[in-house]
């Protein structure tokens, strides 16, 4: 029995032994190999590029055959307030130059006659047929813009294909109402022979203008030609505008409200 006792011990004692020569071989393995691994590792420093072209924004606009006229009138063509909206406009939608959307013109600077022959050659401008015009934004609009307009509907025999909209206008009230979708006003007031009254100094150009002007060139991007002139261009002013408080228009003359003419609160 003692015998057998021993014979038990010496095989467990054996076999600890032998477990600890394969977890101490393993181990040095490892061990070993991580040498060989650490050996090869390399250190990577990765430093941010100054390239510029690396760090700009991703280009917001693509290119296309469509056009979006926009006319710097009254106000808007000072040349410091024209360059720094055609900065916006260049960077949200691409000016014609470059193959984007917007298709810019300045009042007086763009037309060959000055202003005797403004009208004639704004209605020219929008009659060009090479120009696959998507819509009419008029920033300041001068007088006699709404003949020009009157011609471009004759033209379409009143049925314009596009919208035609017109922001803070300086142009007779009638007129610009009778040729243009939407009419939007800041707070001023009308005199009694019709025309809305010239802003005082550049200072008066409403404060939130590039924003309305951009918020209106992406609306009609929406649009499948031009609104109808209903109670609907109240909510079409309001997806417009969003978050923009506004009222209709009032003539000062008859106290009628006009149906397409806003005026900004």
């Amino acid at each position: 029995m003692k015998n057998t006792k021993k014979y038990i011990s010496g095989i467990l004692f054996l076999s600890v032994l032998g477990f600890s020569l394969i977890f101490a071989t393993v181990f040095c393995g490892c061990k070993k190999k991580q040498k060989i691994d650490d050996a090869n590792n390399v250190d990577l420093t990765l430093n941010h590029s100054e390239e510029n072209g690396l760090l700009t924004s991703p280009q917001k606009w693509h290119v296309t055959n469509k056009r979006v006229c926009v006319l710097f009138g009254y106000d808007f063509n000072n040349p410091e307030i024209e360059e720094s909206l055609l900065a916006v406009l260049r960077d949200n939608f691409g000016l014609d130059e470059d193959g984007g959307l917007i298709y810019p013109i300045s009042y007086p600077d763009d037309f060959k006659h000055g202003v005797r022959g403004y009208a004639s050659d704004f209605a020219a401008i929008l009659q060009n047929n090479e120009l696959d015009l998507a819509g009419v934004v008029l920033l300041g609009a001068p007088e006699r813009t709404h003949i020009a307009l009157a011609e471009n509907q004759d033209k379409w025999e009143q049925e314009v294909p596009y919208p035609v909209v017109a922001l803070f206008p300086q142009d007779d009230v009638l007129g610009i109402e009778s040729t243009c979708d939407i009419v939007v006003d800041k707070g001023q007031t009308a005199g009694l022979t019709g025309e809305i009254a010239p802003e005082e100094s550049d200072a008066q150009i409403h404060q939130n203008a590039a924003e309305i002007i951009v918020e209106t060139i992406k609306y009609i991007q929406l649009l499948d030609g031009a609104p109808s002139r209903t109670q609907e261009l109240q909510k079409h002013m309001a997806q417009m505008l969003e978050g923009f408080q506004f009222h209709h228009y009032t003539d000062p003359e008859s106290g009628l409200q006009s149906i397409n003419h806003f005026v900004l609160n």
